[in-house]
């Protein structure tokens, strides 16, 4: 299946896609950008258009994308999906970034959770990090789709009579197997239970790389023979990373601060909430990226609560740095050595 923006070609397969929701007894779609209640293509299409930008819709609505979902093999219509490019709070307690739906002949066949993976890698692409979805709790089906695209349950909220569940998908997860599958890359993990750490150790030695990565100092923190630990502690909200280059000299440490950290079918992973702080070789402190964590709550993907506790975490750490660049070193050290030789 692809995503489609609708053109005056898909005029008659629209017209038939609205019909069969009607002789179905549905006459609420969601997700098609007003279709079901405007019922004349060329309408819709311009207010479709209209609705990419805030220059041509009233301020009180949000700029949204609207696909078409098409089967590649007959070039078939099987759903629609409508991204809302921000949140507001309106959208925030029902509504969400995504509206989809499956025309009534095509459903229970596996589309709903494919057309919600194709909708996220627009949201990543429109800059969304965070990605709300909601559904009424009796729709089983539309539920067991989102969680099977990430989705997490935050609460349940009344609207309308009905109860409606809210869930969020994050696109800031990262998994610690996510160079495992280059060939020429070295990846152990190693479960550590001690007084200084307790928690999996990620270990990546890169043989060969076929593109270099910078920092935007200039500083080169992948490359050939170039090896990094990662330290998930399942207690903590910071996930350690040491980066070392091809000499075994210290590039940097760098520490995320996390939503969470946790493990899925073994893998470690974080879910990143934006605020970092680095350590450098001098042993100089830098907190970073400040501005995405403002604009992550100015787009309402994180509340003010995440905010808060990302500085609370991130001032935290940064006392407790303080004066330990070589106690830091000796640490991070001591593990490279050790999964060096395993």
């Amino acid at each position: 299946m692809e995503l489609v923006f609708p053109t005056k070609e898909h005029k008659k397969q629209v017209e038939e896609y609205l019909k069969e929701f009607f002789d179905n007894g549905e006459f609420e779609i969601a997700g098609d950008g007003g279709l079901d209640r405007i019922q004349d293509f060329d309408e819709w299409l311009q207010k479709v258009k209209n609705d990419l930008s805030e220059d041509n819709i009233e301020d009180s609505r949000i700029p949204a994308t609207l696909n078409l979902t098409i089967r590649k093999s007959d070039k078939k219509i099987v759903g629609n999906v409508q991204i809302r490019h921000k949140l507001n709070e309106k959208l925030l307690l029902y509504g969400g970034h995504i509206g989809d739906s499956i025309r009534p002949s095509e459903r229970r066949k596996g589309y709903a959770t494919e057309q919600i993976r194709l909708a996220l890698l627009k949201c990543k692409e429109l800059g969304i990090d965070r990605v709300l979805m909601d559904c009424d709790k009796n729709n089983i089906g539309s539920a067991k789709s989102i969680i099977r695209n990430g989705g997490i349950l935050e609460n349940e909220v009344l609207i309308d009579n009905e109860l409606v569940q809210r869930y969020w998908i994050s696109l800031k997860k990262r998994y610690a197997n996510r160079y495992e599958f280059q060939d020429s890359t070295i990846y152990k993990k190693r479960s550590i239970k001690s007084d200084e750490f307790t928690g999996d150790i990620c270990y990546y030695k890169f043989n060969s790389v076929n593109k270099k990565i910078y920092i935007p100092n200039g500083t080169c923190i992948m490359d050939n023979d170039y090896e990094w630990l990662e330290f998930y502690d399942y207690n903590s909200k910071i996930k350690l990373s040491a980066l070392y280059n091809q000499n075994k000299e210290i590039i940097e440490w760098y520490f995320d601060i996390t939503k969470v950290i946790g493990k899925e079918n073994g893998i470690p992973y974080e879910d990143d909430l934006y605020l970092d702080v680095v350590v450098n070789p001098e042993g100089e402190i830098i907190l970073l990226d400040e501005d995405e964590l403002k604009a992550a709550l100015d787009r309402l993907e994180i509340s003010k609560e995440d905010y808060n506790m990302a500085y609370n975490e991130a001032n935290m750490l940064m006392n407790k740095l303080k004066g330990n660049k070589c106690k830091l070193e000796a640490f991070t050290n001591k593990y490279l050595n050790e999964m060096r030789e395993e």
